[in-house]
Parts: structure tokens; sequence; C-alpha cells
């Protein structure tokens, strides 16, 4: 969005009776779950469609100095900075404008962060066609008073087709569609920090993009790469990395941010890769989720543009 910028049966032993029974409820208690959205999440998706509103109301920049945390980043071309300062500067009432709507968001157990993203459209005039698209991501957080206020903003680009992230991507008719990251237990840990796997994630994706991301990545994620269609899955993730020409990847953190109760994690900064022997830079954000699992990716947004 920064501007150019988802029972097996059982036989008669009692005990395997009782597991399948179990999973049933189990079952019952998710598909419940998935008619309903969680009301935080409903707060997250009503404030980034207002954000959008906002937008073609009034212009980008005052749209995003009213939605901004007061630290909120976005990346600028050349790396991340402070979004109010930048908005600030920029001019005021110009024909062009920024076009999204969100396809998916996600909220912590407590409500208090969460990410959002879906496919933009930028029109250099109001009167004329959209001369380009991408995918934006963003991440909220609750300031004091209990609003939800971008902290940070990114997205990808799709260079070849200005409409095709609107056509591939229609808007979600229902409230549930947005629910696809799915909620997890709370997880006992005496050290609820993503940032060890992090730097485990880092040292494997500095050699074989391909392992690592098999090894880190969750079954269910947004993935963004310029060009690339938006992936929801591991499978589509995987079979982004693997398209992709890539031989390593560096990311360098330069900030990062918690949850309350330690589920869910974001960090982001300069990313750069070799590709066909080259090196090409840009921004990267990266959300952790902590799961039973332990802490898997459940959303990246690479930006390589240079």
């Amino acid at each position: 969005m920064s501007q150019p910028v988802p029972v097996t049966p059982c036989n008669a032993r009692p005990f395997r009776r009782w597991a399948c029974c179990a999973s049933l409820i189990l079952g019952c208690v998710y598909s419940a779950w998935s008619q309903q959205i969680d009301p935080d999440l409903a707060m997250l998706i009503r404030e980034e469609r207002a954000f959008a509103a906002k937008a073609v109301e009034t212009d980008v920049p005052t749209a995003f100095l009213a939605y901004l945390d007061s630290s909120g980043v976005i990346f600028n071309g050349e790396g991340a900075v402070n979004g109010i300062a930048q908005y600030s500067k920029a001019l005021k009432g110009g024909k062009d404008l920024l076009k999204w709507y969100p396809i998916i968001g996600h909220v912590s157990q407590g409500g208090d962060m969460g990410f959002t993203s879906g496919p933009f459209q930028f029109l250099a005039d109001r009167a004329q066609d959209a001369v380009a698209s991408g995918y934006f991501f963003s991440v909220w957080k609750k300031n004091a008073a209990g609003q939800f206020k971008v902290m940070l903003d990114g997205g990808v680009i799709h260079s070849q087709n200005a409409t095709e992230a609107f056509q591939r991507d229609p808007e979600p008719q229902s409230n549930t569609a947005y629910a696809y990251i799915l909620p997890t237990p709370k997880v006992t840990d005496s050290n609820p920090q993503p940032w060890k796997v992090e730097d485990a994630f880092l040292a494997v994706v500095g050699k074989d993009p391909g392992h690592a991301y098999k090894q880190f990545v969750a079954d269910e994620v947004v993935l963004l790469r310029s060009d690339r269609p938006f992936g929801k899955t591991k499978a589509e993730a995987l079979a982004t990395v693997a398209q992709q020409p890539i031989q390593s990847y560096q990311f360098i953190r330069s900030g990062q941010g918690i949850s309350k109760a330690g589920d869910l994690a974001y960090c982001y900064g300069k990313a750069k890769a070799v590709k066909g022997g080259k090196t090409v830079e840009g921004f990267f954000t990266r959300v952790w989720q902590h799961r039973p699992e332990g802490w898997k990716i459940v959303a990246e947004q690479v930006s390589l543009f240079r």
C-alpha cells in the first residue's frame, strides 16, 4: 500500500471411539468458529476499509496521516522511514489515487496487534486508468485509546499488468473470508520471543532459501513477491520460492514488535538477494506466529527493486 509504492473412521475399541468423538466435537467447534469472525478482526477490517475509503475521499497523504501510528513506518524506496514525517511533507489534493481493499486479516490472541493484506492499484490521474498494481501488507497495533493504527506499511508491485491484482483477487463478499490464518491455542513458553528462531531462519536462508522456507513456513501463510500471485498456502509459497532464481537471501532487521500475549511478532528491514550472480536490494516484512509446533512464519513480504 505504500505509494510508488484457508475423521477418520474409528473402530470399536473404546479409546479410539472416544478419540473419534472428540475429533468430531472439535470439528464442530471449529466449523462454528469459522462461521463467525473475531470482534477485533472485524474491527481491524473495518479500519482498513475506512483507511482505503479515506484515500478516495481525500488524497493519499491525508489518509495515511489519519491512520498511521505516530511511530508507524513506511518504505520510501531508500529504506524504512517514519510515515508521519514522510507524508507531512507530501503534496495534498493531487490528482493521483491509491485504491485498495483487504482480502485477508489476522489479529493476535489479545487483539492488540494484527496484519492485513490485499491488492492495490495506483492511478497517476483519477480520471485515467491504473498505471500500477500489486499487493499491500500492513501491520496494525492498538494505541492507548484502543484504536488500530498502522505500525508498518509495505507491499509488492506487479509490473506487467496494472489491473491484474484486482482481477485475480476480488474483494470478499463475506466477513468470514478474511479469517484465513487460523487462531492457535496459547502456548506456555519460558521465553516467548521469536528472535532466536528468526536468527536460525536467517542462517539457513542465506545458504538454501528453499530449505529455509520449507522448515520455517506455516501451512497457512501470506507470501508476497513482486510479479507473483498472492500466496496463501505453504505449497504455493514454496512454489514461488522455487521459481525465483535466487541463490541466497540476506535480511537486515531494523525494527521489530511483539503482541502483548507473545503469540504474534513482526520484523522488518532491508533485504538483499543474490539473483543470477548479481545482488539486488529492497525491503522485507516478516510475521511470526507462536504455534504448538513452535514459531512459524505466517506472513512475509519481500520487495526487490534495485
